[in-house]
């Protein structure tokens, strides 16, 4: 497959966390298809979590993979749209009320690893927008 990009051993540890942190909502899937009956949603994350396998198969399923860059192969239009999603997602996880992000455990941890994922989004994106969208 073609590389689409390549990122560094730190940015894809941020994206690792996203990622494992939307896989974490699975359950929102069967809630949604099995329980409410609301296809549109199931729909949209059956799409968001086949996104996120995707991206692991490329970044790695364990926390400790030991490369120090990994390639993207995903298409530039569907790992923008990826990247995009990841990003907006800790975002809002990083503007929660002081409540919310009172509640969550390691906090301090949580918003470092959320933030290096960001910032590994973003770096991505630019990188896609000063190319023209297209492949490295």
């Amino acid at each position: 497959m073609p590389i689409t990009a390549t990122i560094t051993k730190a940015q894809r540890d941020g994206i690792y966390e996203l990622v494992c942190n939307h896989l974490y909502g699975i359950d929102d899937l069967w809630t949604a298809f099995g329980r409410s009956r609301d296809y549109a949603t199931a729909e949209r994350l059956a799409i968001e979590f086949t996104e996120d396998f995707r991206l692991l198969a490329d970044i790695g399923w364990r926390p400790d993979e030991e490369r120090e860059a990994f390639e993207l192969t995903i298409p530039p239009h569907d790992l923008a749209e990826t990247l995009k999603r990841l990003h907006d997602e800790a975002e809002k996880l990083l503007s929660g009320s002081p409540h919310e992000r009172s509640e969550r455990e390691n906090d301090e941890q949580t918003d470092r690893r959320f933030l290096t994922g960001l910032d590994a989004c973003e770096a991505v994106l630019v990188e896609f927008d000063e190319r023209g969208g297209e492949r490295a």
